[in-house]
């Protein structure tokens, strides 16, 4: 048996000893395939190359928002109960899915309760910092004074999260039963008729933008659209928002840039009222050729090289004049699928409106090790699904925890400035 085994050993060993020999003498070829592979993968051409039709969008599908959508008609199938009615400094609208039920509970029990999760635990993240950061400005909680209640650590924000959807085109009579319920009980669902597709995200964001525009602009001050798998640091939001600064710690230092590290001068408040928009920025992004690509544009979607800059659409901030222009220039433009490059790129271009980047709108989900901290420093982390929201709420709320401030002059090893 012992004989055997060291048999079976042997023979696993020269199995892996003639890989490796493979692998060596061959290595300059491997990479080049692994390249080629990679490059095949996510290859970016021109106009030309991308001939191949889109699931739901085909060449002859009509591309106008006004196909979709009514300006003139209230066309939702659920709207809550006196929708924008009272004042909200923030209205937050999640982009869901419909059978996406627990996700929204999630949502609504953890960084969507703001009866719980408001300014005051701004403090609790970075009281041992001060100093680090710059305060709230005076000004700005009188100029929001309506929307605000209470003062210093124990300051509050009013706050309103609605849900938008479509339908699912093969839904069940109960799943259609569950969202009326979940509609009733909890009074924060907004349902078109639309297929809710990832294809569809367009209709659905110029959806949001409509609702907001005919109901809201006069009793809110500012507009956050993000998708369910978004964990949105709310306190961080609302401190940025009233002027403040958020502090650099060890784990964000590297987020930053030489023209963004420095949050103790008055230059990274945000002092304006209007035009803001502010989001993780991309620029010179290409349309992806590979029709089996997520983010596939075929060319009669859009003919042009490089798409114009815009914000991810996992997690971005406007202020409420912004919602308007940004509706009005869509009803005139011809639909790309791919939301955030629609709304804030193409939209926002047609309307005149500068898209700023910031770095602590993540579009990923950090390491176990750099959860906690990397979260408390930031204002969204992307790819929060199911369990992961439920992690990361547990990792924000550890108060005992204190995120330590970056290394002795961290920021000469930063690039010098945003790349976008």
């Amino acid at each position: 048996m012992h004989i055997k085994f060291l048999d079976e050993l042997k023979r696993f060993y020269m199995i892996v000893a003639r890989i490796w020999l493979f692998i060596r003498r061959y290595k300059a070829i491997i990479i080049l395939a692994l390249f080629l592979v990679y490059r095949i993968y996510n290859l970016r051409s021109e106009p030309s190359k991308r001939i191949a039709p889109l699931s739901g969008w085909g060449r002859e599908a009509p591309r106008s928002i006004g196909d979709y959508l009514d300006p003139t008609q209230n066309t939702a199938l659920i709207v809550p109960r006196d929708f924008c009615r009272s004042k909200a400094f923030l209205t937050i609208v999640v982009c869901s899915f419909v059978h996406h039920f627990e996700r929204r509970r999630a949502i609504r029990m953890l960084w969507g309760n703001s009866t719980d999760f408001n300014y005051s635990a701004f403090v609790k993240f970075h009281g041992h910092l001060k100093g680090r950061y710059l305060n709230v400005l005076p000004e700005r909680l009188r100029l929001y004074s309506e929307y605000l209640s209470g003062e210093g650590n124990s300051l509050k924000a009013s706050i309103r999260i609605v849900f938008i959807l479509g339908r699912r085109d093969l839904a069940s009579l109960r799943e259609n039963e569950e969202v009326v319920r979940e509609a009733e009980k909890y009074n924060d669902i907004i349902q078109e008729n639309f297929i809710d597709t990832y294809n569809n995200l367009t209709i659905k964001a110029v959806m949001a933008l409509k609702h907001i525009s005919q109901s809201c602009v006069n009793t809110t001050a500012f507009y956050f659209k993000c998708d369910d798998d978004t964990f949105v640091n709310v306190p961080n939001i609302l401190h940025f928002l009233l002027g403040g600064t958020i502090p650099v710690n060890a784990f964000t230092a590297g987020f930053h840039y030489g023209n963004t590290y420095d949050v103790t001068s008055w230059r990274k408040r945000l002092t304006a009222r209007r035009e803001i928009m502010y989001g993780r920025a991309y620029c010179n992004v290409a349309p992806v050729a590979n029709k089996f690509n997520k983010w596939y544009v075929p060319s009669y979607m859009f003919r042009g090289g490089v798409y114009p800059r815009y914000l991810c659409g996992s997690g971005y901030l406007l202020s409420i004049d912004v919602v308007p222009r940004l509706y009005k220039a869509s009803l005139g433009t011809r639909i790309v699928h791919l939301e955030d490059m629609f709304v804030t790129g193409l939209c926002a271009e047609k309307a005149g409106i500068k898209r700023n980047g910031h770095p602590l709108f993540r579009s990923t989900y950090p390491y176990e090790a750099d959860a906690q901290c990397t979260l408390k420093g930031s204002f969204t982390a992307h790819r929060a699904k199911d369990y992961i929201m439920w992690e990361a709420w547990y990792a924000i709320t550890n108060f005992s925890g204190k995120c330590p401030p970056p290394k002795k002059n961290f920021h000469l090893k930063l690039h010098r400035k945003q790349k976008c």
